[in-house]
């Protein structure tokens, strides 16, 4: 297998944080819809920090499977994890039964697109 470069590494970085961040426009639409669902400030930023952090990292491990295992594992990770972390900070059952599948959703969808366009470069090269 093919040894990780530096710039692939940036590049993915990169990407996972675009991917990231498109998560958090959608999540925060989700949040603004309802007071029920009205979140802290903080809250979408440690999104983006611990969220590209997560994907990241993950897509690194699974950097050797294919496009949808690897968005499909990247996905349930950040998100897995960013729900353990907001079920810390006491949010109340009906709220992870409403954001965990929009979140995995919408983290998918944006991860996918993110290593596609990934691999594309990639193959350029």
């Amino acid at each position: 297998m093919k040894k990780l470069t530096l710039k692939e590494a940036v590049l993915r970085f990169v990407l996972m944080l675009a991917a990231v961040l498109v998560f958090t426009f959608f999540d925060w639409l989700v949040h603004s819809s309802s007071a029920y669902l009205s979140v802290p400030g903080f809250y979408f930023r440690n999104k983006i920090m611990y969220g590209t952090v997560l994907a990241f990292l993950s897509s690194l491990v699974f950097r050797k499977l294919s496009l949808g295992k690897q968005s499909l594992f990247t996905s349930l990770i950040t998100v897995g994890v960013l729900q353990i972390r907001y079920a810390l900070y006491g949010y109340p059952l009906y709220f992870h039964l409403i954001v965990l599948p929009e979140h995995f959703i919408v983290l998918w969808a944006s991860s996918y697109g993110a290593l596609k366009v990934l691999g594309s470069i990639l193959k350029r090269k």
